[in-house]
C-alpha cells in the first residue's frame, strides 16, 4: 500500500499559522508587562531595601527648612495650670544673682554691650565687649563655635543669601537680642537660647557636637555650656548688640 505525503501548502499553512499564534515548539512567547507608576508602598519598600531615594530640589529643602525656622521662632508651649501655679507658690529668691548664678555682681548696670562672631574656620570666634562699672573684670574670649552650614548649593558667604529665610545659613550683618529661651523647639540638645534673629528662629546656644567647620541649621553653636550661660544671663533685651561678620567657607557637608 502507498503512503500519502501531505500536500507542501498544507505544511507551510500550519507553520505560519502556529507563528501567527504566537506558538513555537518547547517556547511561549511573553508580552512585555507595562511599567506602573510607584505608589507610597513601593517607594517606601525601595527606601528599606536601600535603593536609591528621589533628591529633593532646593526649593524643596528651602520649604522644609522654613518649616524648621517657624517650629523654632515659635514661643514655648505655656505650662498646664497646675504647674504654673506650683510656681507661683515658690518664694521668690533675695537677689537676680541667686536667680542667675552667672549674672555679674552688677547686673544689669554692667552688662554685654555687644557679641561678636566671627565666621572664620576653624574656630569662629565668639567675644564678648561689656559696658559698665565692672566691665574690665568680665570674661571677653574668645569661644569656639560653629556656625550654619547652609543648604547644599548655597553659599552663605553672601550677605544676601546669608539672611534668606530658609538658606540654613548664620545670617551676616548686625541685630540685637530680642529674647531668651531654656532649649530649640526642634531640638531639646540645645540649650541656654540668645535670640538675635528670632523670625528665622536663630539665635546663640550651647550645643553638644561644634566641629570646626559650620555645622548647624543656622544658630551659632556655642562649646561650652557655661559659656552659651554667661552670655544669657548678661545679655539685655534690645541694648546687646549681635554682629556677624567674616569669611564663611562651604563645609565638608551642608543640608
Amino acid at each position: 500500500m502507498s503512503r500519502r505525503t501531505p500536500a507542501c501548502g498544507m505544511k507551510k499553512a500550519n507553520s505560519s499559522g502556529k507563528a501567527r499564534n504566537g506558538v513555537k515548539r518547547g517556547k511561549t512567547t511573553k508580552s512585555t508587562p507595562v511599567a506602573k507608576k510607584a505608589g507610597p508602598a513601593q517607594v517606601a519598600k525601595a527606601k528599606k531595601s536601600g535603593a536609591a531615594a528621589p533628591v529633593p530640589s532646593l526649593q524643596e529643602r528651602i520649604t522644609e527648612a522654613k518649616k524648621l525656622e517657624a517650629l523654632d521662632r515659635a514661643k514655648p508651649v505655656a505650662a498646664p495650670a497646675k504647674a504654673a501655679k506650683a510656681r507661683a507658690m515658690r518664694p521668690a529668691p533675695a537677689t537676680d544673682s541667686a536667680a542667675s548664678p552667672l549674672h555679674n555682681s552688677d547686673f544689669p548696670n554692667t552688662y554685654i554691650n555687644q557679641i561678636a562672631v566671627q565666621l572664620d574656620d576653624p574656630d569662629h570666634s565668639v567675644t564678648l565687649t561689656w559696658t559698665g562699672p565692672q566691665a574690665a573684670a568680665q570674661e571677653i574670649g574668645p569661644f569656639r563655635s560653629s556656625p550654619g552650614a547652609g543648604l547644599k548649593g548655597l553659599n552663605c558667604d553672601d550677605s544676601a543669601t546669608s539672611r534668606r529665610s530658609g538658606s540654613k545659613c548664620t545670617p551676616k550683618g548686625t541685630f540685637v537680642v530680642s529674647g531668651f529661651q531654656d532649649h530649640l523647639n526642634s531640638d531639646p540638645r540645645a540649650t541656654y537660647v540668645t535670640w538675635f534673629a528670632r523670625a528665622r528662629g536663630i539665635g546663640l546656644h550651647y550645643f553638644p557636637s561644634v566641629p570646626k567647620y559650620p555645622a548647624s541649621h543656622g544658630c551659632v553653636r556655642l562649646e561650652s555650656k557655661r559659656i552659651a550661660q554667661l552670655i544669657q544671663s548678661n545679655s539685655r533685651v534690645d541694648l546687646t548688640g549681635v554682629v556677624i561678620d567674616g569669611t564663611w567657607t562651604t563645609p565638608p557637608k551642608q543640608w
